[in-house]
């Protein structure tokens, strides 16, 4: 009896096995060459024109940063998530079979299982899956907010350049107008050459310090290429001219700032995420409906064939897992999203008033350099330039006049370019960077 009972626990571990070899050649291979999609490592820019005025810079950054444009990708992956978000699971189908041995009783069983939610947490996953994709194009708009101002930024430097060089130009033009005349004065022995040599040392200065501008400018530009997706060794000419040295007066909209409507919506995503950890208090209930068909041993009629249906209803108890855990986590998150977006907003608050004085500072001191400092270093300039002319007055002092002047018209350019530095930034914290030009 031993034996028996022995040889027919071995014969079915044996039959299992075999089943389960079976099973194990014919499950379901995926691999990289058949079920992966082609992948494209190219980002392919919509516009490489060569002109680029600093008014149409915001749409190629939209348009052709290849950061912003892998960005956007975000967004299909939580449209995929919020289309997967809330199905039910997939029904089961069971079937066995069993036979006595020895003998020739035996019966096959066939079973259909369904979970259902007794809650409303599908629909709560929908919500918190499209709850996600609202802060994923909210953040997109925010990436592409700090790159627009972050390109400006570099546009007004690279215009102010130009204004530098073109001042510079002239000082040398008007240096070398004084070269002339001393080169002729000099020849009538009404002069020293060393005047001439000492003007022609100050043109090669200008000239030195033009270069260093051309090379800035060239610099900048290959940096504003990356955030408009050009490759450096395409042309870029940046063209247009900044506003005028005025402070605009905008009132701040907390709405129109990107991240700050991607907190909100954080908010908004937690509060559905605390619903959903409590509505996974309560698993899902079973229920199947099975039916066997088999044959039994009635002595002394002998086999007959036998059906039997079912219904069954599973019921987990919430005794031990009442997800407490998950559910102080999402509170706490969603009072650190409150506290975060207070947070942000009095930071946007002090941006706009800090980006907003400034302004004011470097228009004030632009307007004193302008009004007052420059008007008296020309006239200066002038007057000991025709007194030198006239041999009244020193090589020397005529000289660092127009050192002077040249510090001045510089220092008003590099004040300009600080101003609507600081004008980008007021733009940008106001949520209008596309609006700063």
């Amino acid at each position: 009896m031993k034996f028996h009972t022995q040889f027919i626990i071995t014969a079915c571990s044996a039959g299992l096995l075999s089943s389960c070899a079976s099973l194990e050649k014919k499950r379901i291979v995926l691999t990289d060459e058949a079920d992966l999609p082609k992948f494209s490592t190219k980002l392919q820019a919509t516009d490489y024109s060569s002109s680029l005025s600093i008014r149409s810079l915001a749409n190629r950054v939209s348009n052709n940063n290849p950061q912003l444009r892998a960005a956007k990708l975000k967004i299909a992956e939580a449209t995929g998530k919020l289309s997967q978000a809330g199905r039910r699971s997939n029904p089961t189908l069971g079937i066995g079979v069993n036979k006595s041995v020895p003998g020739s009783e035996g019966e096959l069983e066939v079973s259909f299982s369904q979970r259902f939610p007794i809650t409303n947490k599908l629909s709560l996953e929908k919500r918190v899956s499209a709850d996600q994709l609202l802060i994923a194009q909210e953040e997109i708009k925010a990436a592409e907010q700090q790159l627009i101002t972050a390109a400006q930024l570099i546009a007004v430097e690279i215009l102010q350049l130009s204004s530098q060089k073109a001042h510079i130009n002239k000082q040398i033009s008007s240096l070398q107008t004084v070269t002339t005349f001393i080169d002729e004065a000099a020849a009538a022995g009404e002069l020293s050459p060393l005047d001439s040599a000492q003007t022609k040392l100050e043109i090669q200065t200008l000239s030195i310090k033009k270069k260093q501008l051309e090379g800035e400018r060239s610099l900048l530009t290959t940096r504003l290429k990356q955030y408009i997706g050009m490759p450096a060794s395409k042309p870029l000419n940046l063209s247009g001219s900044l506003p005028s040295l005025s402070v605009p007066t905008r009132s701040l909209s907390l709405s129109d700032r990107a991240d700050f409507r991607a907190k909100e919506l954080e908010f908004q995503h937690s509060k559905s995420n605390i619903l959903l950890e409590k509505s996974k208090r309560y698993d899902d209930v079973e229920v199947s409906v099975l039916g066997a068909l088999g044959r039994e041993e009635d002595a002394p009629e002998g086999l007959e064939s036998e059906g039997r249906i079912g219904v069954g209803l599973s019921i987990p108890l919430p005794f031990y897992d009442k997800n407490e855990g998950n559910i102080a986590a999402a509170k706490a998150k969603a009072q650190r999203s409150v506290l975060e977006r207070g947070a942000l907003a009095s930071e946007i608050r002090l941006q706009v008033a800090t980006h907003k004085q400034e302004m004011q500072a470097w228009l004030a001191q632009n307007t004193s350099v302008k009004n007052e400092l420059l008007p008296l270093a020309e006239k200066t300039s002038a007057d000991l330039e025709a007194a030198y002319k006239n041999g009244q007055g020193d090589f020397t002092s005529f000289l660092k006049s127009k050192t002077q002047e040249l510090a001045l018209r510089t220092s008003l350019i590099d004040n300009n370019l600080k101003f609507h530095q600081a004008r980008v930034k007021y733009f940008a914290a106001l949520g209008k960077s596309k609006s700063a030009f």
